[in-house]
């Protein structure tokens, strides 16, 4: 692993490591509170399905992405835990970095929940602490800032060009969640998570106007949030963040 890469890891788990702390302490409040609420009736088959709007994903961190999910309870639930399943919708549309700009894109994915049997409570409930896995992926358009250097200082043309060009990134991943999720009202809920997974990109250039004869294209280091937009192929470490609001359909 060359320095530059070394050090861009490091950023990553610096950065991290603070966020995390920030969603340790949120979710520890989520699951205390929880604490507070019982339910006597068991769950059953279709007492949940919670539409949920993302802030944390609509304000950005890197890229601001619309973000819908749908949680709903398949299945009773089992002795010690519940398990639920939530789909995500996501489309990007817009970056906070000046070297990306994106097009448009869509990508959707899957989570699987298991809710534990808080202290204390006879019966179960999509609320306090759980642990999941989630898969996702899909399609993103954008451009991104490329700069060139002359090969050649006999010809004429200017020495440096800077433009950007269009790039297409088809990405898959798959990660391990942590997060809570309580009662704000008679329906209404608070979801919070943090993940920790593996994607594999593959971003290519949409057009040989990347290319520019006579001059050398220099590859930029784009910053830890987005590392999956940087070019190639490959399998690239990523940190999902959601925070929700929703609202249960459901019976509960």
């Amino acid at each position: 692993m060359n320095n530059t890469k070394a050090i861009k890891l490091l950023t990553l788990t610096l950065d991290i490591m603070k966020r995390s702390k920030l969603f340790i302490l949120l979710f520890i409040g989520i699951y205390a509170f929880s604490f507070g609420q019982e339910s006597n009736n068991p769950v059953e088959k279709g007492d949940y399905k919670i539409l949920k709007f993302d802030a944390l994903n609509l304000m950005g961190i890197g890229v601001q992405k619309f973000h819908l999910g749908f949680e709903v309870s398949p299945m009773n639930q089992n002795a010690n835990n519940l398990p639920t399943i939530q789909f995500n919708l996501y489309v990007p549309f817009n970056s906070l970095n000046e070297d990306v700009e994106v097009a448009n894109g869509i990508e959707g994915g899957v989570e699987l929940r298991f809710y534990q049997r808080r202290k204390n409570k006879a019966s179960l409930a999509a609320e306090g602490f759980y642990m999941g896995v989630a898969m996702d992926g899909g399609l993103a358009n954008f451009s991104l800032r490329d700069r060139y250097f002359k090969d050649n200082f006999s010809l004429p043309g200017e020495t440096e060009i800077i433009q950007f060009n269009e790039y297409q990134r088809i990405r898959t991943g798959i990660a391990y969640l942590l997060g809570g999720q309580t009662k704000l009202g008679d329906k209404l809920y608070f979801d919070g998570n943090i993940g920790i997974g593996w994607s594999n990109v593959n971003v290519q250039a949409q057009s040989n106007d990347a290319d520019i004869p006579n001059y050398i294209r220099i590859e930029e280091n784009l910053n830890p949030l987005f590392l999956h937009f940087e070019k190639g192929k490959g399998q690239r470490f990523y940190v999902p963040l959601s925070v929700s609001l929703g609202y249960n359909f459901g019976r509960k």
